[in-house]
């Protein structure tokens, strides 16, 4: 049985062992079945970043791509409306990560876009984000407490560079 909202391939905290990381460039897309999560750098016509406030920080809006979704495009979407009310515009690709995760034989990605936000929503408090926060580029990458602050920084500095002017 399939459960709305559930995520395609579910991810269990890992016991022992390295994950090795690739950033592969901006693209071709992986095979959609193999990637198993997505998510955007969100930018307002004024080059803020809009985030969504976590209980891990301030983090782009992003996460699973869940059973019954068809596209990257899709999962992106659905992620920044969930996290941060935001509507968006043309996506545009920024990087595609490579990830052992679950074996040297079964390699996974994680696919991040950029997009210009077309429409904040109203805010709604939900189980996915405490708040959204419009902010420099600058400041978000001096106050990000995620895992890999260099890789975050690369991210946001290549979603910039490839976004078109408003």
């Amino acid at each position: 049985m399939t459960v709305a909202g559930e995520d395609r391939r579910p991810v269990r905290r890992r016991q022992g062992g390295e994950t090795t990381l690739s950033c592969l460039g901006p693209s071709p897309d992986p095979p959609f079945e193999q990637v198993t999560s997505a998510a955007v750098a969100t930018v307002t016509d004024d080059g803020r970043l809009v985030v969504a406030e976590l209980t891990r920080g301030l983090d782009i809006p992003g996460g699973h791509v869940q059973r019954g979704e068809s596209s990257i495009d899709e999962t992106v979407r659905r992620e920044a409306w969930e996290e941060v009310r935001a509507r968006l515009g043309v996506l545009h690709p920024v990087e595609v990560i490579e990830s052992d995760y679950f074996g040297a034989d079964d390699r996974t990605y994680m696919v991040i876009r950029t997009a210009r936000v077309s429409e904040l929503g109203p805010w709604e408090s939900t189980h996915k984000s405490a708040g959204r926060v419009l902010i420099e580029p600058e400041d978000f990458l001096r106050r990000y407490r995620g895992g890999d602050p260099a890789l975050m920084r690369h991210l946001v500095t290549a979603a910039l560079a490839t976004l078109p002017a408003p």
